[in-house]
């Protein structure tokens, strides 16, 4: 039945493709049995030469040698074998090597790599395979197909090929200006030839064992993740000219300690320094105007982000970065421990402290009017939220979406509210999330101003019965630069 059901479906498709030359049915076919593998096709149909053709999808073991083999018997008719799906190059983490059947009508297999019947194309490159590769004279390929393959230690070019050239094992255009890829198993430091403009997607994807890279003057474009996964990498340069830091960036690069973003960025991506978890500080300069929500989710190991006085869009208050009216707290860094104390001006929280894992404490503003999506997702180690409101701002739980980790949180925090507010923060209701909390009193009287001002620091602090303080909990004294005198929430009240 279910064989009958697939060929109506393919006769209705036919009967709708008329005009076309060819059709392609792209649902999933049955798993078939070849030799000791299992694969799992899409099938599709050439209505000029009545060939049925297979794509090889995945196999339900991952040996370490994937066999092609020439055709397959396809509910009782010959499917030749043309195309394997990039996804066994990709995800097959154990593949060593591809032998393909001889009488294979469109493919090859070379010294266990996929190439096209004549060789003149590169198809897949096993994910565990090592060594090198040469591309000859009339060679062409995806070159996405050589990335991030963590044993390819090198990539030589025959000097006559049209379309591309090396230097030092790494592949470019033939004209040298843009970097297609650096082999994921090169060791060391790697200093790249003047005349390169761009660096393109993924090009130093799982690049691990790199140690340095240096990038010459000429160097102005990255392309999406082109750092990503460069683990041991603890210097790179962003040459002056470069405008835009793209999504993902430096990801996973984690011994990168320092970064000097250049004058002339003016856009910042998703995630650019996702788990950099050695990056404890950088600056923004005054030319990045734009910033995805997102630009700096995931900095695990940043305490603390400078914006440039002059920047038109955004500002730093206390090593947080806010809106340049200083309404919106965009990003509290994600290595930022103990307490935080939002600035008085805010009136939005929206992701403002995604991932802050270490964060124990934060104490909200009575101007903070909007509390929106996920403001302290993953934020696992909140005990303590102090808000200087009287009535609780509207929301609903999603404020501590989308971990599924936030779910204890409840039971964990507690909300402190002003003096004679408790009722109103425990009355339920779909868009009062507080209720969901533990919820206390606290005196707020005296409380303002309670931002640290960069040029006006606090000098010292005293506790309610005048002894010097030597922690940050409760309530304290302090005694600013300019000689004023604040009584200030530092945490704890427990």
């Amino acid at each position: 039945m279910v064989i009958t059901m697939k060929r109506l479906l393919f006769f209705v498709f036919c009967l709708c493709s008329m005009e076309s030359s060819w059709a392609e049915i792209y649902y999933a076919g049955g798993v078939h049995r070849v030799g000791d593998n299992y694969y799992e096709e899409f099938w599709y149909d050439e209505r000029r030469s009545d060939d049925v053709r297979v794509e090889l999808k995945r196999w339900s073991t991952t040996p370490d040698t994937l066999f092609v083999p020439a055709v397959i018997d396809w509910y009782g008719k010959k499917a030749y074998v043309d195309r394997v799906d990039n996804g066994f190059f990709l995800y097959a983490d154990n593949l060593k090597a591809v032998i393909v059947d001889a009488d294979n009508r469109l493919l090859s297999g070379r010294d266990g790599v996929l190439f096209s019947k004549d060789g003149t194309q590169l198809l897949g490159w096993p994910k565990a395979k090592a060594g090198t590769i040469t591309i000859s004279k009339d060679m062409r390929l995806d070159y996405s197909l050589l990335q991030d393959r963590p044993l390819l230690t090198g990539i030589e070019v025959d000097e006559t090929n049209t379309w591309f050239r090396s230097h030092d094992g790494v592949l470019f255009t033939k004209d040298g200006t843009q970097l297609l890829v650096c082999p994921a198993g090169k060791v060391g430091s790697y200093s790249m030839p003047q005349g390169v403009t761009t660096i393109v997607e993924s090009a130093f994807q799982g690049c691990s064992l790199l140690s340095e890279l240096y990038l010459p003057e000429t160097v102005c474009e990255f392309g999406r993740a082109a750092f990503q996964g460069c683990s041991q990498m603890c210097r790179i340069n962003i040459p002056e000219g470069v405008e835009s830091l793209p999504s993902e960036l430096f990801a996973q690069c984690k011994l990168l300690e320092t970064l000097e973003i250049p004058s002339t960025v003016n856009y910042m991506g998703e995630n650019v320094f996702w788990d950099c978890n050695s990056l404890k500080t950088f600056n923004i300069p005054a030319s990045v105007t734009t910033m995805e929500y997102n630009a700096l989710w995931y900095d695990y190991g940043t305490t603390d982000v400078q914006v440039d006085e002059a920047n038109p869009s955004f500002k730093s208050i206390d090593g947080i970065v806010y809106t340049k009216d200083g309404t919106q707290l965009i990003h509290c860094p994600c290595g930022r421990m103990g307490t935080v104390t939002i600035a008085e001006s805010t009136t939005k929280l929206d992701h403002s402290f995604f991932c802050c894992e270490k964060l124990k404490e934060v104490i909200i503003p009575a101007s903070v009017e909007t509390i929106g999506e996920a403001t302290f997702s993953d934020c696992y180690s909140l005990r303590s939220i102090y808000t200087q409101r009287e009535e609780p701002v509207s929301g609903k739980v999603w404020v501590f979406w989308p971990s599924e980790n936030d779910f204890w949180l409840p039971s964990k925090c507690t909300i402190y509210v002003p003096r004679g507010c408790k009722a109103k923060y425990q009355r339920q209701d779909d868009n009062n999330w507080w209720s969901n909390f533990r919820i206390e009193e606290y005196d707020a009287t005296g409380i303002s101003d309670s931002v640290t001002d960069a040029d006006n620091p606090v000098v010292s602090r005293y506790t309610l019965d005048g002894k010097p303080a030597t922690g940050r909990k409760g309530l304290q004294i302090i005694r600013r630069k300019d000689g004023a005198v604040k009584l200030l929430p530092c945490g704890g009240w427990r």
